[in-house]
């Protein structure tokens, strides 16, 4: 199997045309015809139907396309990660959201990065349901998730406690305290991103209730916040500084029950005994 074959049998249904494709995989139009002649006969499957013009996909060849596009993936991956092997002992592959990194977990990876030159540090941010996967996959090794997943495959513990909460700059004009029935009538921004969370509002929200502004991203949230454009709900974890530091104030919510939530740490049990994670799971667990 020769990987340059998908990835000019790619390029040529895109292009629909070889000499476009020989100029955009810098090669001559022999060379594109004979790669496509190649696979052709290791399948053996007509991928295109050709014309003096262009050449169009045949159902089959429309049917490679994600094949192809999956090989070319894993390639990749191979070669990243064989070629980290050659510079460093190992190398820990972590999935987490982005607010739990910033707000928690960056000075312990910061602090791995430094303790242990030795190895290397793959970080990819992600909700909760593509961190499982990737999880069940082993392309992640540990991952830090909003709910505990129905399998046995991982090893699951709680993490960090926290509670989703209305924030509001100092000097917005919003009192300390609300009734429910308030919530419609003030500037809200919604994350939408805790499938718990979601749940949790379905029962205290309005119902039919739209928020001034949708907003997946922890971090702009705060800043709009920040900014003095209204309230949001955000973790409590996220916004402890700012609240403790006097930019930001807590709303609380008359006669509704807090909601709690825990952040799990997820561990593939194919790498929990490595070095590596071993390390990694000592220095995050205290």
């Amino acid at each position: 199997m020769n990987i340059e074959n998908y990835k000019t049998f790619l390029e040529l249904s895109r292009m629909q045309n070889y000499s476009k494709t020989a100029e955009r995989l810098n090669v001559v139009q022999s060379t594109v015809s004979s790669r496509i002649n190649e696979l052709e006969k290791y399948l053996d499957i007509q991928l295109f139907r050709r014309n003096n013009r262009k050449v169009e996909l045949t159902k089959m060849g429309k049917a490679l396309i994600p094949h192809a596009q999956k090989l070319i993936e894993i390639e990749s991956d191979i070669k990243k990660h064989v070629y980290s092997y050659g510079v460093y002992q190992d190398s820990i592959k972590i999935g987490i959201p982005g607010s739990v990194y910033r707000e928690k977990l960056s000075p312990l990876i910061y602090k791995f990065y430094d303790l242990y030159p030795q190895y290397s540090i793959d970080l990819n941010f992600c909700k909760t349901t593509t961190q499982i996967q990737l999880l069940l996959n082993n392309e992640i090794d540990i991952g830090f998730i909003s709910r505990i997943p129905n399998t046995n495959k991982l090893i699951v513990e709680p993490l960090l406690d926290y509670s989703w909460i209305i924030v509001a700059h100092t000097d917005y004009d919003i009192p300390n305290i609300i009734e429910v029935d308030q919530l419609k009538s003030i500037n809200i921004c919604y994350n939408n991103q805790n499938e718990q969370y979601n749940e949790w509002l379905k029962d205290i929200l309005p119902t039919n209730y739209t928020p001034k502004m949708n907003m997946n991203s922890t971090a702009q949230l705060i800043e709009h916040v920040l900014g003095g454009y209204g309230c949001a709900f955000l973790p409590s974890y996220a916004v402890e500084n700012e609240i403790s530091s006097g930019k930001m104030k807590k709303i609380l919510i008359k006669d509704v029950t807090p909601n709690n939530f825990t952040i799990y740490l997820a561990i593939n049990k194919n790498r929990v005994s490595t070095k590596i994670v071993s390390k990694f799971i000592e220095l995050v667990k205290p």
